[in-house]
């Protein structure tokens, strides 16, 4: 009897811990039961879902913040961007009334321009010696102002001083500068020199160097003329009167070439033409009976 209820007294107790155990790992051995096991799958699952909710939650709160944040950036980057802009404008102000005559003094390029168009307009009145301070003015400011060269060169030209215009001009070729003009008046002083084999090329070069220049043209004709080559004169006088068919003074060049060539047609057709245009009737009168002369020869003869 006794040792039953000893017994009976031992399986009390190991029940006792038995349940103690259970109570103390319930989760962990609720996680043994297939149910359970269910269970706290859906449970993380929610929790995930929620945290999921929660963050997109936090995002949509905070991207009003954000698109505030970038409008406040760009504002104080434009208000940065005027402020500045009126500093600027304060400072050039301020430079202004410091210096009030700065902005008003002309530049080097304006100043050399308006002694330029004063040179030209003093050489027009033939007062060389005031251009050519002008010139030489213009030269202190750029000594390569091809312009001021080639004014020096007509000045000293006009006056008949040779060896100044010469070695002007000569610069200007060597310098690649020359023009026109260059050339005509390295001719003439050729021609002053009686250097005419150089006053030829010179001429040629005038009338390369512009061919649309009538003017040069006939000065290369007149050049021929003056050495009785008439021949070698007729190109040059016809297309003068070709690029300024209504000039009297390029007509009567090649009227007076044609004369002496013999040419009847391009004589009496070139005459007819300098009647509608030419207002000297002494000198017209002298051609016509020139031109008539040259027909009853050639009739004579026939």
């Amino acid at each position: 009897m006794v040792l039953g209820i000893i017994a009976f007294g031992v399986s009390g107790v190991g029940v006792a811990i038995a349940a103690s155990f259970v109570v103390r790992h319930w989760k962990e051995v609720r996680l043994l039961d297939p149910l359970s096991i269910k269970e706290e799958r859906e449970r993380q699952r929610r929790e995930a879902l929620l945290q999921r909710r929660f963050a997109r939650m936090n995002a949509d709160k905070i991207q009003p913040l954000r698109r505030l944040g970038a409008h406040l950036k760009r504002s104080a980057m434009r208000l940065y961007k005027r402020t500045e802009e009126r500093l600027q404008a304060f400072e050039a102000m301020y430079k202004n009334i410091k210096h009030p005559l700065a902005a008003m003094a002309p530049t080097i390029r304006e100043r050399m321009n308006t002694l330029l168009h004063e040179a030209r307009t003093l050489m027009r009145d033939l007062k060389w010696a005031d251009a050519e301070r002008r010139y030489l003015e213009v030269l202190s400011l750029d000594q390569r102002q091809a312009e001021a060269y080639k004014g020096l060169g007509q000045i000293y030209l006009k006056q008949r001083l040779y060896p100044q215009a010469k070695e002007t001009f000569e610069f200007l070729s060597k310098i690649k500068q020359a023009d026109d003009a260059t050339f005509a008046g390295l001719a003439e002083i050729a021609e002053a020199e009686t250097d005419f084999k150089r006053a030829e090329a010179m001429r040629i070069k005038a009338v390369e160097c512009n061919p649309r220049q009538a003017h040069r043209h006939a000065q290369l004709a007149q050049f021929y003329l003056a050495r009785n080559e008439p021949n070698k004169a007729w190109p040059s006088a016809k297309r003068a009167s070709d690029l300024e068919p209504t000039s009297a003074k390029y007509l009567e060049v090649s009227l007076e070439v044609a004369i002496l060539l013999g040419d009847r047609k391009e004589a009496r057709h070139r005459y007819d033409r300098l009647r509608l245009v030419s207002e000297d009737r002494t000198k017209f009168q002298s051609l016509r009976e020139r031109v008539e002369a040259l027909e009853k020869g050639v009739a004579s003869k026939k």
